[in-house]
């Protein structure tokens, strides 16, 4: 579980290694942006120069009504925040989180990136294309799941990136695995699985108040409901919290992806409690202010036999996902929240529904080759046909 009582721990993924300052690294791919505008150091002017951030996202992301599946959904009143469009090189959910942990890195002096995810991990591609684009060496130790067309791909693309790539196995193995991993790497900085610890969800506060000021703009209602995938749980807390911020009565619905003991009221509690502490910390007007509880729900009925497993109304759901923005959708995240979301929908029909969509639509580079671009240990998971 993630520390969030010491920011300069990184809030237990920060540097392993020895810290120092190596300077901001140039960009290295005109995908990411020089600068942008930061709502949150709007909001609180102390934190910034306290706490280590860098531009990577294109925002503020697109809020637009679901118009294109309201035949899917059985309703309208339905709005999405295209997240899929945060970033030309790669978008979802874990650029705006990136902002603030690769700052961290760099910070820190770190050269190279070490992290943990499944086979199809965004969180893994994401570290693998912005900490190479940033000039970090990156090494993902990977741990099994159902293997699938998007998680072939992803494979392909963490492999085109120039990650180095380790077969981790069970949990236990890919646990040994990564620290053996981590004993080896040159100044090495540690990426938590989904990046989810109070530093990086920060970024997700962040997201809310842009969120308001869409709202204040007119572009789109305030949401009675927000819908996200939830695995570790780092953007339901930050939407939450940052719905706390703006005094909003918003309910956010975290639609639980994997196991009920990696992703459970109890850890998205204290990941909200580490996010206040390190704010009091950085920000001493917001230790002042009094907020209202947080609003926050975790759906369970998505999830079906388990991670990366898909359900009859996920798979129904992956062709609804490309209607919406573009591209397919995958079993684990995008078509398991698309799901909930229609149910959800016609439980509550007089409310102002918003998904927050976390998949990217920008789709990277693979390597070409198949198995042979990756190590031996991968070589099975290209084996035979794949049912979705």
């Amino acid at each position: 579980m993630p520390d969030g009582d010491d920011e300069e721990r990184a809030d237990r993924a920060g540097a392993v290694g020895s810290a120092g300052s190596s300077g901001a690294r140039p960009a290295a791919s005109p995908t990411l942006p020089a600068s942008r505008e930061l709502p949150l150091f709007a909001e609180l002017p102390e934190l910034a120069g306290q706490v280590p951030w860098r531009p990577l996202a294109h925002a503020p992301t697109p809020v637009v009504p679901c118009g294109a599946i309201e035949g899917y959904l059985g309703r309208g009143g339905v709005w999405i925040k295209r997240d899929d469009l945060s970033s030309p090189l790669y978008g979802g959910n874990k650029v705006r989180r990136f902002e603030f942990l690769l700052a961290d890195a760099e910070r820190r002096g770190a050269r190279t990136l070490v992290t943990v995810g499944g086979l199809a991990s965004t969180q893994v591609t994401a570290t693998a294309l912005f900490g190479r684009a940033l000039g970090f060496a990156v090494t993902a130790v990977l741990f099994d799941q159902p293997i699938s067309r998007f998680g072939r791909s992803a494979l392909l693309a963490d492999a085109a990136s120039g990650a180095e790539l380790v077969h981790g196995g069970g949990y236990a193995t890919t646990a040994f695995r990564a620290i053996r991993a981590l004993r080896r790497a040159d100044r090495p900085y540690f990426i938590l699985p989904g990046a989810s610890s109070a530093l990086p969800c920060l970024g997700y506060v962040d997201a809310m108040l842009e969120l308001a000021e869409q709202v204040r703009r007119g572009e789109a209602p305030r949401p009675d409901r927000i819908i996200v995938p939830s695995g570790t749980g780092g953007t339901l807390a930050g939407l939450a919290l940052g719905a706390a911020v703006l005094g909003w009565p918003t309910t956010i619905v975290g639609v639980r992806i994997t196991d009920r003991i990696a992703s459970n009221r109890t850890i998205v509690r204290y990941e909200i409690g580490s996010m206040k502490r390190l704010l009091a910390r950085r920000a001493p007007r917001f230790a002042r202010r009094r907020l209202p509880p947080v609003r926050f729900e975790i759906d369970h009925r998505a999830v079906g036999p388990g991670y990366g497993m898909p359900t009859p109304a996920s798979l129904a759901a992956i062709p609804e996902v490309e209607r919406l923005i573009g591209v397919p959708g995958e079993v684990t995240y995008s078509a398991k929240a698309l799901a909930a979301l229609r149910g959800i929908g016609q439980e509550h029909p007089r409310e102002t529904i918003l998904l927050w969509q976390t998949l990217s639509s920008a789709r990277p580079a693979l390597a070409e080759g198949g198995a042979a671009a990756l190590p031996p240990g991968f070589a099975r998971f290209f084996e035979g046909d794949v049912a979705f």
